[in-house]
Formats: structure tokens, C-alpha cells, sequence
């Protein structure tokens, strides 16, 4: 019996260790991949300008892609005009083009089809295509013989399990204009070993757009990281020329997406990425450039952003050309049919009207466009959030798409709407005003001091304000989660402090963040982070630690950490909207 208690004991120990040490490799071989993991994505965040991948280009082995002249070796294709860029029939022609080229003869990874910006959407780009011998994916480095310049590495996405394949087709982008560009690329199999590296060079030409090469930057004290990703830059180019620009964390121009209209947003949807090319115009450009759709609006002119409703559709901000006075309009596109429908025309909200005619106390509304609302999100079926920066009011409306549009609530200052009668027109006018209250855990404000007004009157005690409202606010983002109660969600936004209501105190714009219960017709103010005072436009992106902040009126965007110091700033020297921020994982990279 003791001798089997003892065998048991043994086997037992044996096991225990053999666990140990088995958790002790997993333990390790995660912390390796971690590492691993976290010396990739800091190579690709493109702030080293010191150590450059063109030093270990072997020359032996490098090939110059020529674009032009007796050599040329690159297919390049021709765009005389936007209009001739965002033309379907013209996409799809380049798309048949390079379909015939590939089935000429095989490319290879050391032999790959190359096409300079073959649909004319992105001018620092290239377009490539090879079989490889084995499954790999593609990572690869732009390099340029410039201290500031730092070099762009990414990952493609190839769209294949794992991301390994042997048929790669991609559009490279990130080169830098008027420069030449050394291209470093490295095949890895599902090991992660590398198979093979191939080295390129190619002149660029000038930029299209005549948009500035570097930025100027100014470091800032924080000590917070950046964000990981290219700035997607809504900015006037100061030429002829317009464009979307995207720029990397040392403010190098990586990207141009030539436009007519400068636009408010960029949204990746379904497997394209939409945007404003013309006054009446969105775009839909596939991963490799190639214009898959144009969504036309006709007799409507685009004055702001859109958003999409996650079921097909998108909601432009656009008014009737032909429609002498509204109080702004919104206009429904099917994103896959491209059909167009009027969705919204404020002015056929009754109560609306009333309140408008009432805050101006003019009696008549004159000219289109009243109320400029310059923000749109989808709330739900058939509902939308608006914001009226002219107004400093966020308004909620449903029964969108419908003859009768109804206003559910606002979310605004009531001195702003010259709405405290008695009678019943002005509660009924009240109810619309969403109360404001303390968010779980908030502590109600300091009671204000009593003010003694005469010897006969003791003192009258002021009801403190729980906070106040937004001003001249731009930009909503609305979120929904899990943990919130039907009818609850956040909305976040750029307060600019700034317009009606504002009452001289300029100091600061602020980021808001609201926590609306339509259920107890409240909203709550969570979070309020002061910010540098931007009088109009701008936007405003929060992550974990830090700020994404478009300074409109300085011509400024910026990183800020949350301890409200800067992190990175950059200048654009024409009018600046808008800019967001965005890794392109599952667009362009992996």
C-alpha cells in the first residue's frame, strides 16, 4: 500500500512539474509575441528618422521602376480631369486593362506587374501584382534618403486566411512625392520566417494636389505615446488642386485622394471607402483605388458630413438647390442601388419652426439652410441626431423618411430659445428641452452664495447650475453599448465654447461627452476635458490617455494627452476642417 501511495505521489509530482514547466513555455512564448507584437506596430508608427531601411538595400539585387522614357517599365494610364477619376466606366476600363496584362504571362515575386496609380485615386501609390512560389504575406518598407523623412512599414492585407497566399495584389501606398523612394519588400510564411526580400526604387513625381510634403511640427512635453495610424486630413491645399490628404505621425504626406470638394469625412463601408469628390458627388474606391461607385445627389448640394446607418444607407447633410428656404435638410443614399430620397426637411417639423421663430423673435424665417445644421448621426430607425452649431443645439428628430417628421428633444440651454412664458404653448415648447442631470456618482454643485439685495429682502439663494451646455459645437459621435439601458446612449462632440450662449467666457473649447437617457428625458455630462479655444469648425477624437484635436481657426492639428499637455502638433498652411485618425488594418494593412 505504501508503495503504491509513493508511486501515486511521484506520477503526481512529476505531472505538477511537467505542467509548471509547460505554463512556463506558454508564459514565454507569449511574452515573446507580445514583444514581437509591440516591436512591429512601433516600427510602424513612423517617427524614427534616423535609422533607414535604403542603407541596407543591397544594389546588386535592386531594380528602378521607371515611369516614363525608353526604359519605362511601370504601366501608367492617364486622368485629364477629376470627372475623368470618378468615372466608372473609366475605372472599370483601367480595371480590364491590367486584367488583359496579367493574363499576357506570369509575374512573379521577382518579375511583379507594376502600374503607376493606375485609376488615378491615390497619386503616391503604386499598383502590384505577382504569384509567389509559396504562401507568404508581404511586408514592406518605403525608405527615402531625407533626416525628415522617417521610413513608412506596413503589412499587407492580402484577404487570405492567415493572410498567407500565392497570388498578391495590392496597392502600395505611403511613397513620398518628389522624392525617390527606395521600396524594401519582405515575403514571410505562416511561420513568420522570412522567405525572400525584394528591393526597388522609383522617382515620384510632384505632389498632384501641390499640398505640403512635410508639415510643420512642434514636439510637445508629453510624455503620452502618439496614436498608431495615418491623419486623414479635410484641409484647403491653397492650389487649384483639391484633395484628401493623409499624413503620417511626422506630418509626411502619404496620401492623396484628388477631389473637387474639400468634404467633412471619410467612412470605410462595406469593403470601400466613401467620400465627398463633388458638391453632389460620393465616391465608393475599393482597397486598390479602383472607383467602384459614384453616388450622385442631383440638384442638392452637399454643405456638410454624412453618416452611415450601418443597414446600407448613408444621410448627407445637402440642400435642394431649388428650394429658396428650409431650415436644413438631409438626404438619404442607398449605398449599393445608389437610389437618392429627400429624408428630412427640418422645416416641416411644426414645433421646430416655432422655436426657431421664437429665438429670433423675427416672426419669418428667411433663406435656405436656416439652421445650418453642419453634424448628422443615425440614432436608429428612422432617427437622427442633428447639431446646429448656429443654434448651439443638438436636436434629436424621428419619423425621418416620412411626410411627418417629428422633434423628440433637444438638447440646448432654454435661455437660448426665448421659451419661459406661462402659457401652454411655451411648456409644451419647454417639454422639448431634455433636462439636465448628474451622471452615477457625480456630486451636485457647490450651492451659491445667498445675495442680499436690500434691508427689506434677506437674501435670495441661487439654484446652482449642474453644467453648461455646449456652444457652437461640432462633430457628434454617437456610441452605443451593452451596459447601457434601452434608450440610453453617449454622444460625444467638440464644444467649441464659442457663438450663442457663450457669454464672453472664450477662454477654452472643451470635449463633451453626454450620457442622454430618453427614457427619463435627461442628459448627463460625463466628461468635460478643457482644450485650446477653437471659435469654429474642428473636431475632436478621444482615445485611452490622449486627443486627436483639429484646431480650425489655427490652421492646427494635434495629439494632446489627457493631462492636457501637448503631445505633437502639426500646421497646415491652407483652411484646415477636419481630421481623423485610422490604422487602414483590414483595408490596406493587416
Amino acid at each position: 500500500m505504501k508503495k503504491k501511495l509513493l508511486t501515486i505521489l511521484i506520477t503526481s509530482l512529476v505531472m505538477i512539474a511537467g505542467m509548471g514547466a509547460f505554463l512556463w513555455k506558454m508564459n514565454s512564448v507569449n511574452r515573446q509575441q507580445e514583444k514581437k507584437k509591440a516591436a512591429l506596430l512601433q516600427e510602424e508608427m513612423d517617427t524614427d528618422t534616423k535609422d533607414k531601411a535604403l542603407e541596407d538595400v543591397d544594389k546588386l539585387e535592386l531594380q528602378t521602376l521607371y515611369l516614363s522614357g525608353d526604359k519605362k517599365n511601370v504601366v501608367t494610364r492617364e486622368y485629364g480631369s477629376v470627372d475623368a477619376i470618378y468615372n466608372k466606366a473609366k475605372s472599370a476600363a483601367a480595371e480590364d486593362m491590367l486584367t488583359d496584362i496579367k493574363k499576357k504571362r506570369d509575374y512573379s515575386e521577382e518579375d511583379p506587374l507594376w502600374a503607376y496609380n493606375p485609376y488615378g485615386t491615390n497619386p503616391e501609390s503604386l499598383y502590384m501584382y505577382f504569384k509567389s512560389k509559396g504562401r507568404f504575406y508581404c511586408r514592406y518598407t518605403v525608405s527615402v534618403d531625407d533626416d525628415k523623412i522617417p521610413d513608412f512599414t506596413r503589412t499587407l492585407d492580402n484577404g487570405a486566411s492567415g493572410n498567407v497566399a500565392m497570388e498578391h495584389e495590392y496597392q502600395i501606398i505611403g511613397l513620398v512625392p518628389d522624392k525617390t523612394n527606395y521600396l524594401i519588400f519582405r515575403l514571410y510564411n505562416k511561420k513568420d520566417e522570412l522567405a525572400n526580400t525584394l528591393y526597388y526604387k522609383v522617382d515620384m513625381p510632384k505632389s498632384y494636389s501641390g499640398a505640403q510634403t512635410i508639415l510643420k511640427l512642434e514636439e510637445g512635453r508629453s510624455k503620452t505615446p502618439l496614436q498608431n495610424g495615418l491623419y486623414t486630413v479635410f484641409a484647403g491645399t491653397g492650389t487649384k488642386k483639391q484633395a484628401v490628404l493623409l499624413y503620417d505621425n511626422s506630418g509626411v504626406l502619404r496620401g492623396e485622394f484628388p477631389t473637387k470638394e474639400i468634404g467633412y469625412n471619410m467612412e470605410q463601408i462595406y469593403d470601400t471607402l466613401v467620400y465627398e469628390v463633388d458638391d453632389n458627388t460620393l465616391a465608393r474606391v475599393n482597397e486598390l483605388g479602383q472607383v467602384v461607385d459614384c453616388l450622385e445627389i442631383p440638384l442638392h448640394h452637399i454643405y456638410g458630413e454624412f453618416a452611415y446607418d450601418g443597414a446600407g444607407a448613408v444621410y448627407v447633410l445637402a440642400q435642394p438647390v431649388q428650394r429658396s428656404q428650409s431650415l436644413g435638410s438631409v438626404v438619404k443614399v442607398e449605398v449599393n442601388s445608389g437610389d437618392v430620397s429627400d429624408a428630412l426637411d427640418l422645416s416641416d417639423i411644426p414645433s421646430l419652426v416655432k422655436l426657431v421663430k421664437r429665438a429670433d423673435k423675427s416672426g419669418k424665417l428667411k433663406g435656405r439652410n436656416y439652421m445650418a445644421p453642419d453634424s448628422v448621426q443615425v440614432t436608429g430607425i428612422n432617427q437622427l441626431l442633428l447639431g446646429s452649431s448656429k443654434y448651439s443645439t443638438i436636436m434629436k428628430v424621428s419619423n425621418v423618411n416620412s411626410l411627418m417628421p417629428k422633434l423628440d428633444y433637444m438638447m440646448t440651454d432654454q435661455k437660448l430659445w426665448n421659451i419661459s412664458g406661462k402659457g401652454k404653448a411655451m411648456k409644451r415648447l419647454r417639454k422639448k428641452l431634455l433636462t439636465k442631470a448628474l451622471a452615477d456618482g457625480q456630486a451636485e454643485p457647490t450651492q451659491a452664495t445667498p445675495i442680499v439685495n436690500s434691508i427689506l429682502d434677506s437674501g435670495k439663494t441661487t439654484t446652482p447650475e449642474l453644467f453648461r451646455s455646449q456652444y457652437g459645437q461640432n462633430a457628434l459621435v454617437v456610441e452605443k453599448s451593452s451596459n447601457l439601458a434601452e434608450g440610453q446612449y453617449y454622444v460625444g462632440m467638440l464644444n467649441n465654447n464659442a457663438g450663442r450662449g457663450t457669454s464672453g467666457q472664450k477662454n477654452n473649447s472643451y470635449y463633451y461627452k453626454y450620457l442622454v437617457d430618453e427614457s427619463a428625458g435627461t442628459y448627463a455630462l460625463l466628461e468635460k476635458e478643457r482644450l485650446t479655444w477653437n471659435e469654429k469648425g474642428g473636431n475632436v477624437t478621444p482615445y485611452d490617455e490622449s486627443f486627436l484635436y483639429c484646431r480650425s481657426g489655427d490652421h492646427i492639428f494635434e495629439e494632446t494627452g489627457k493631462d492636457g499637455r501637448q503631445i505633437r502638433s502639426f500646421h497646415v498652411k491652407g483652411a484646415l476642417y477636419r481630421v481623423y485618425k485610422n490604422d487602414w488594418k483590414g483595408f490596406w494593412f493587416y
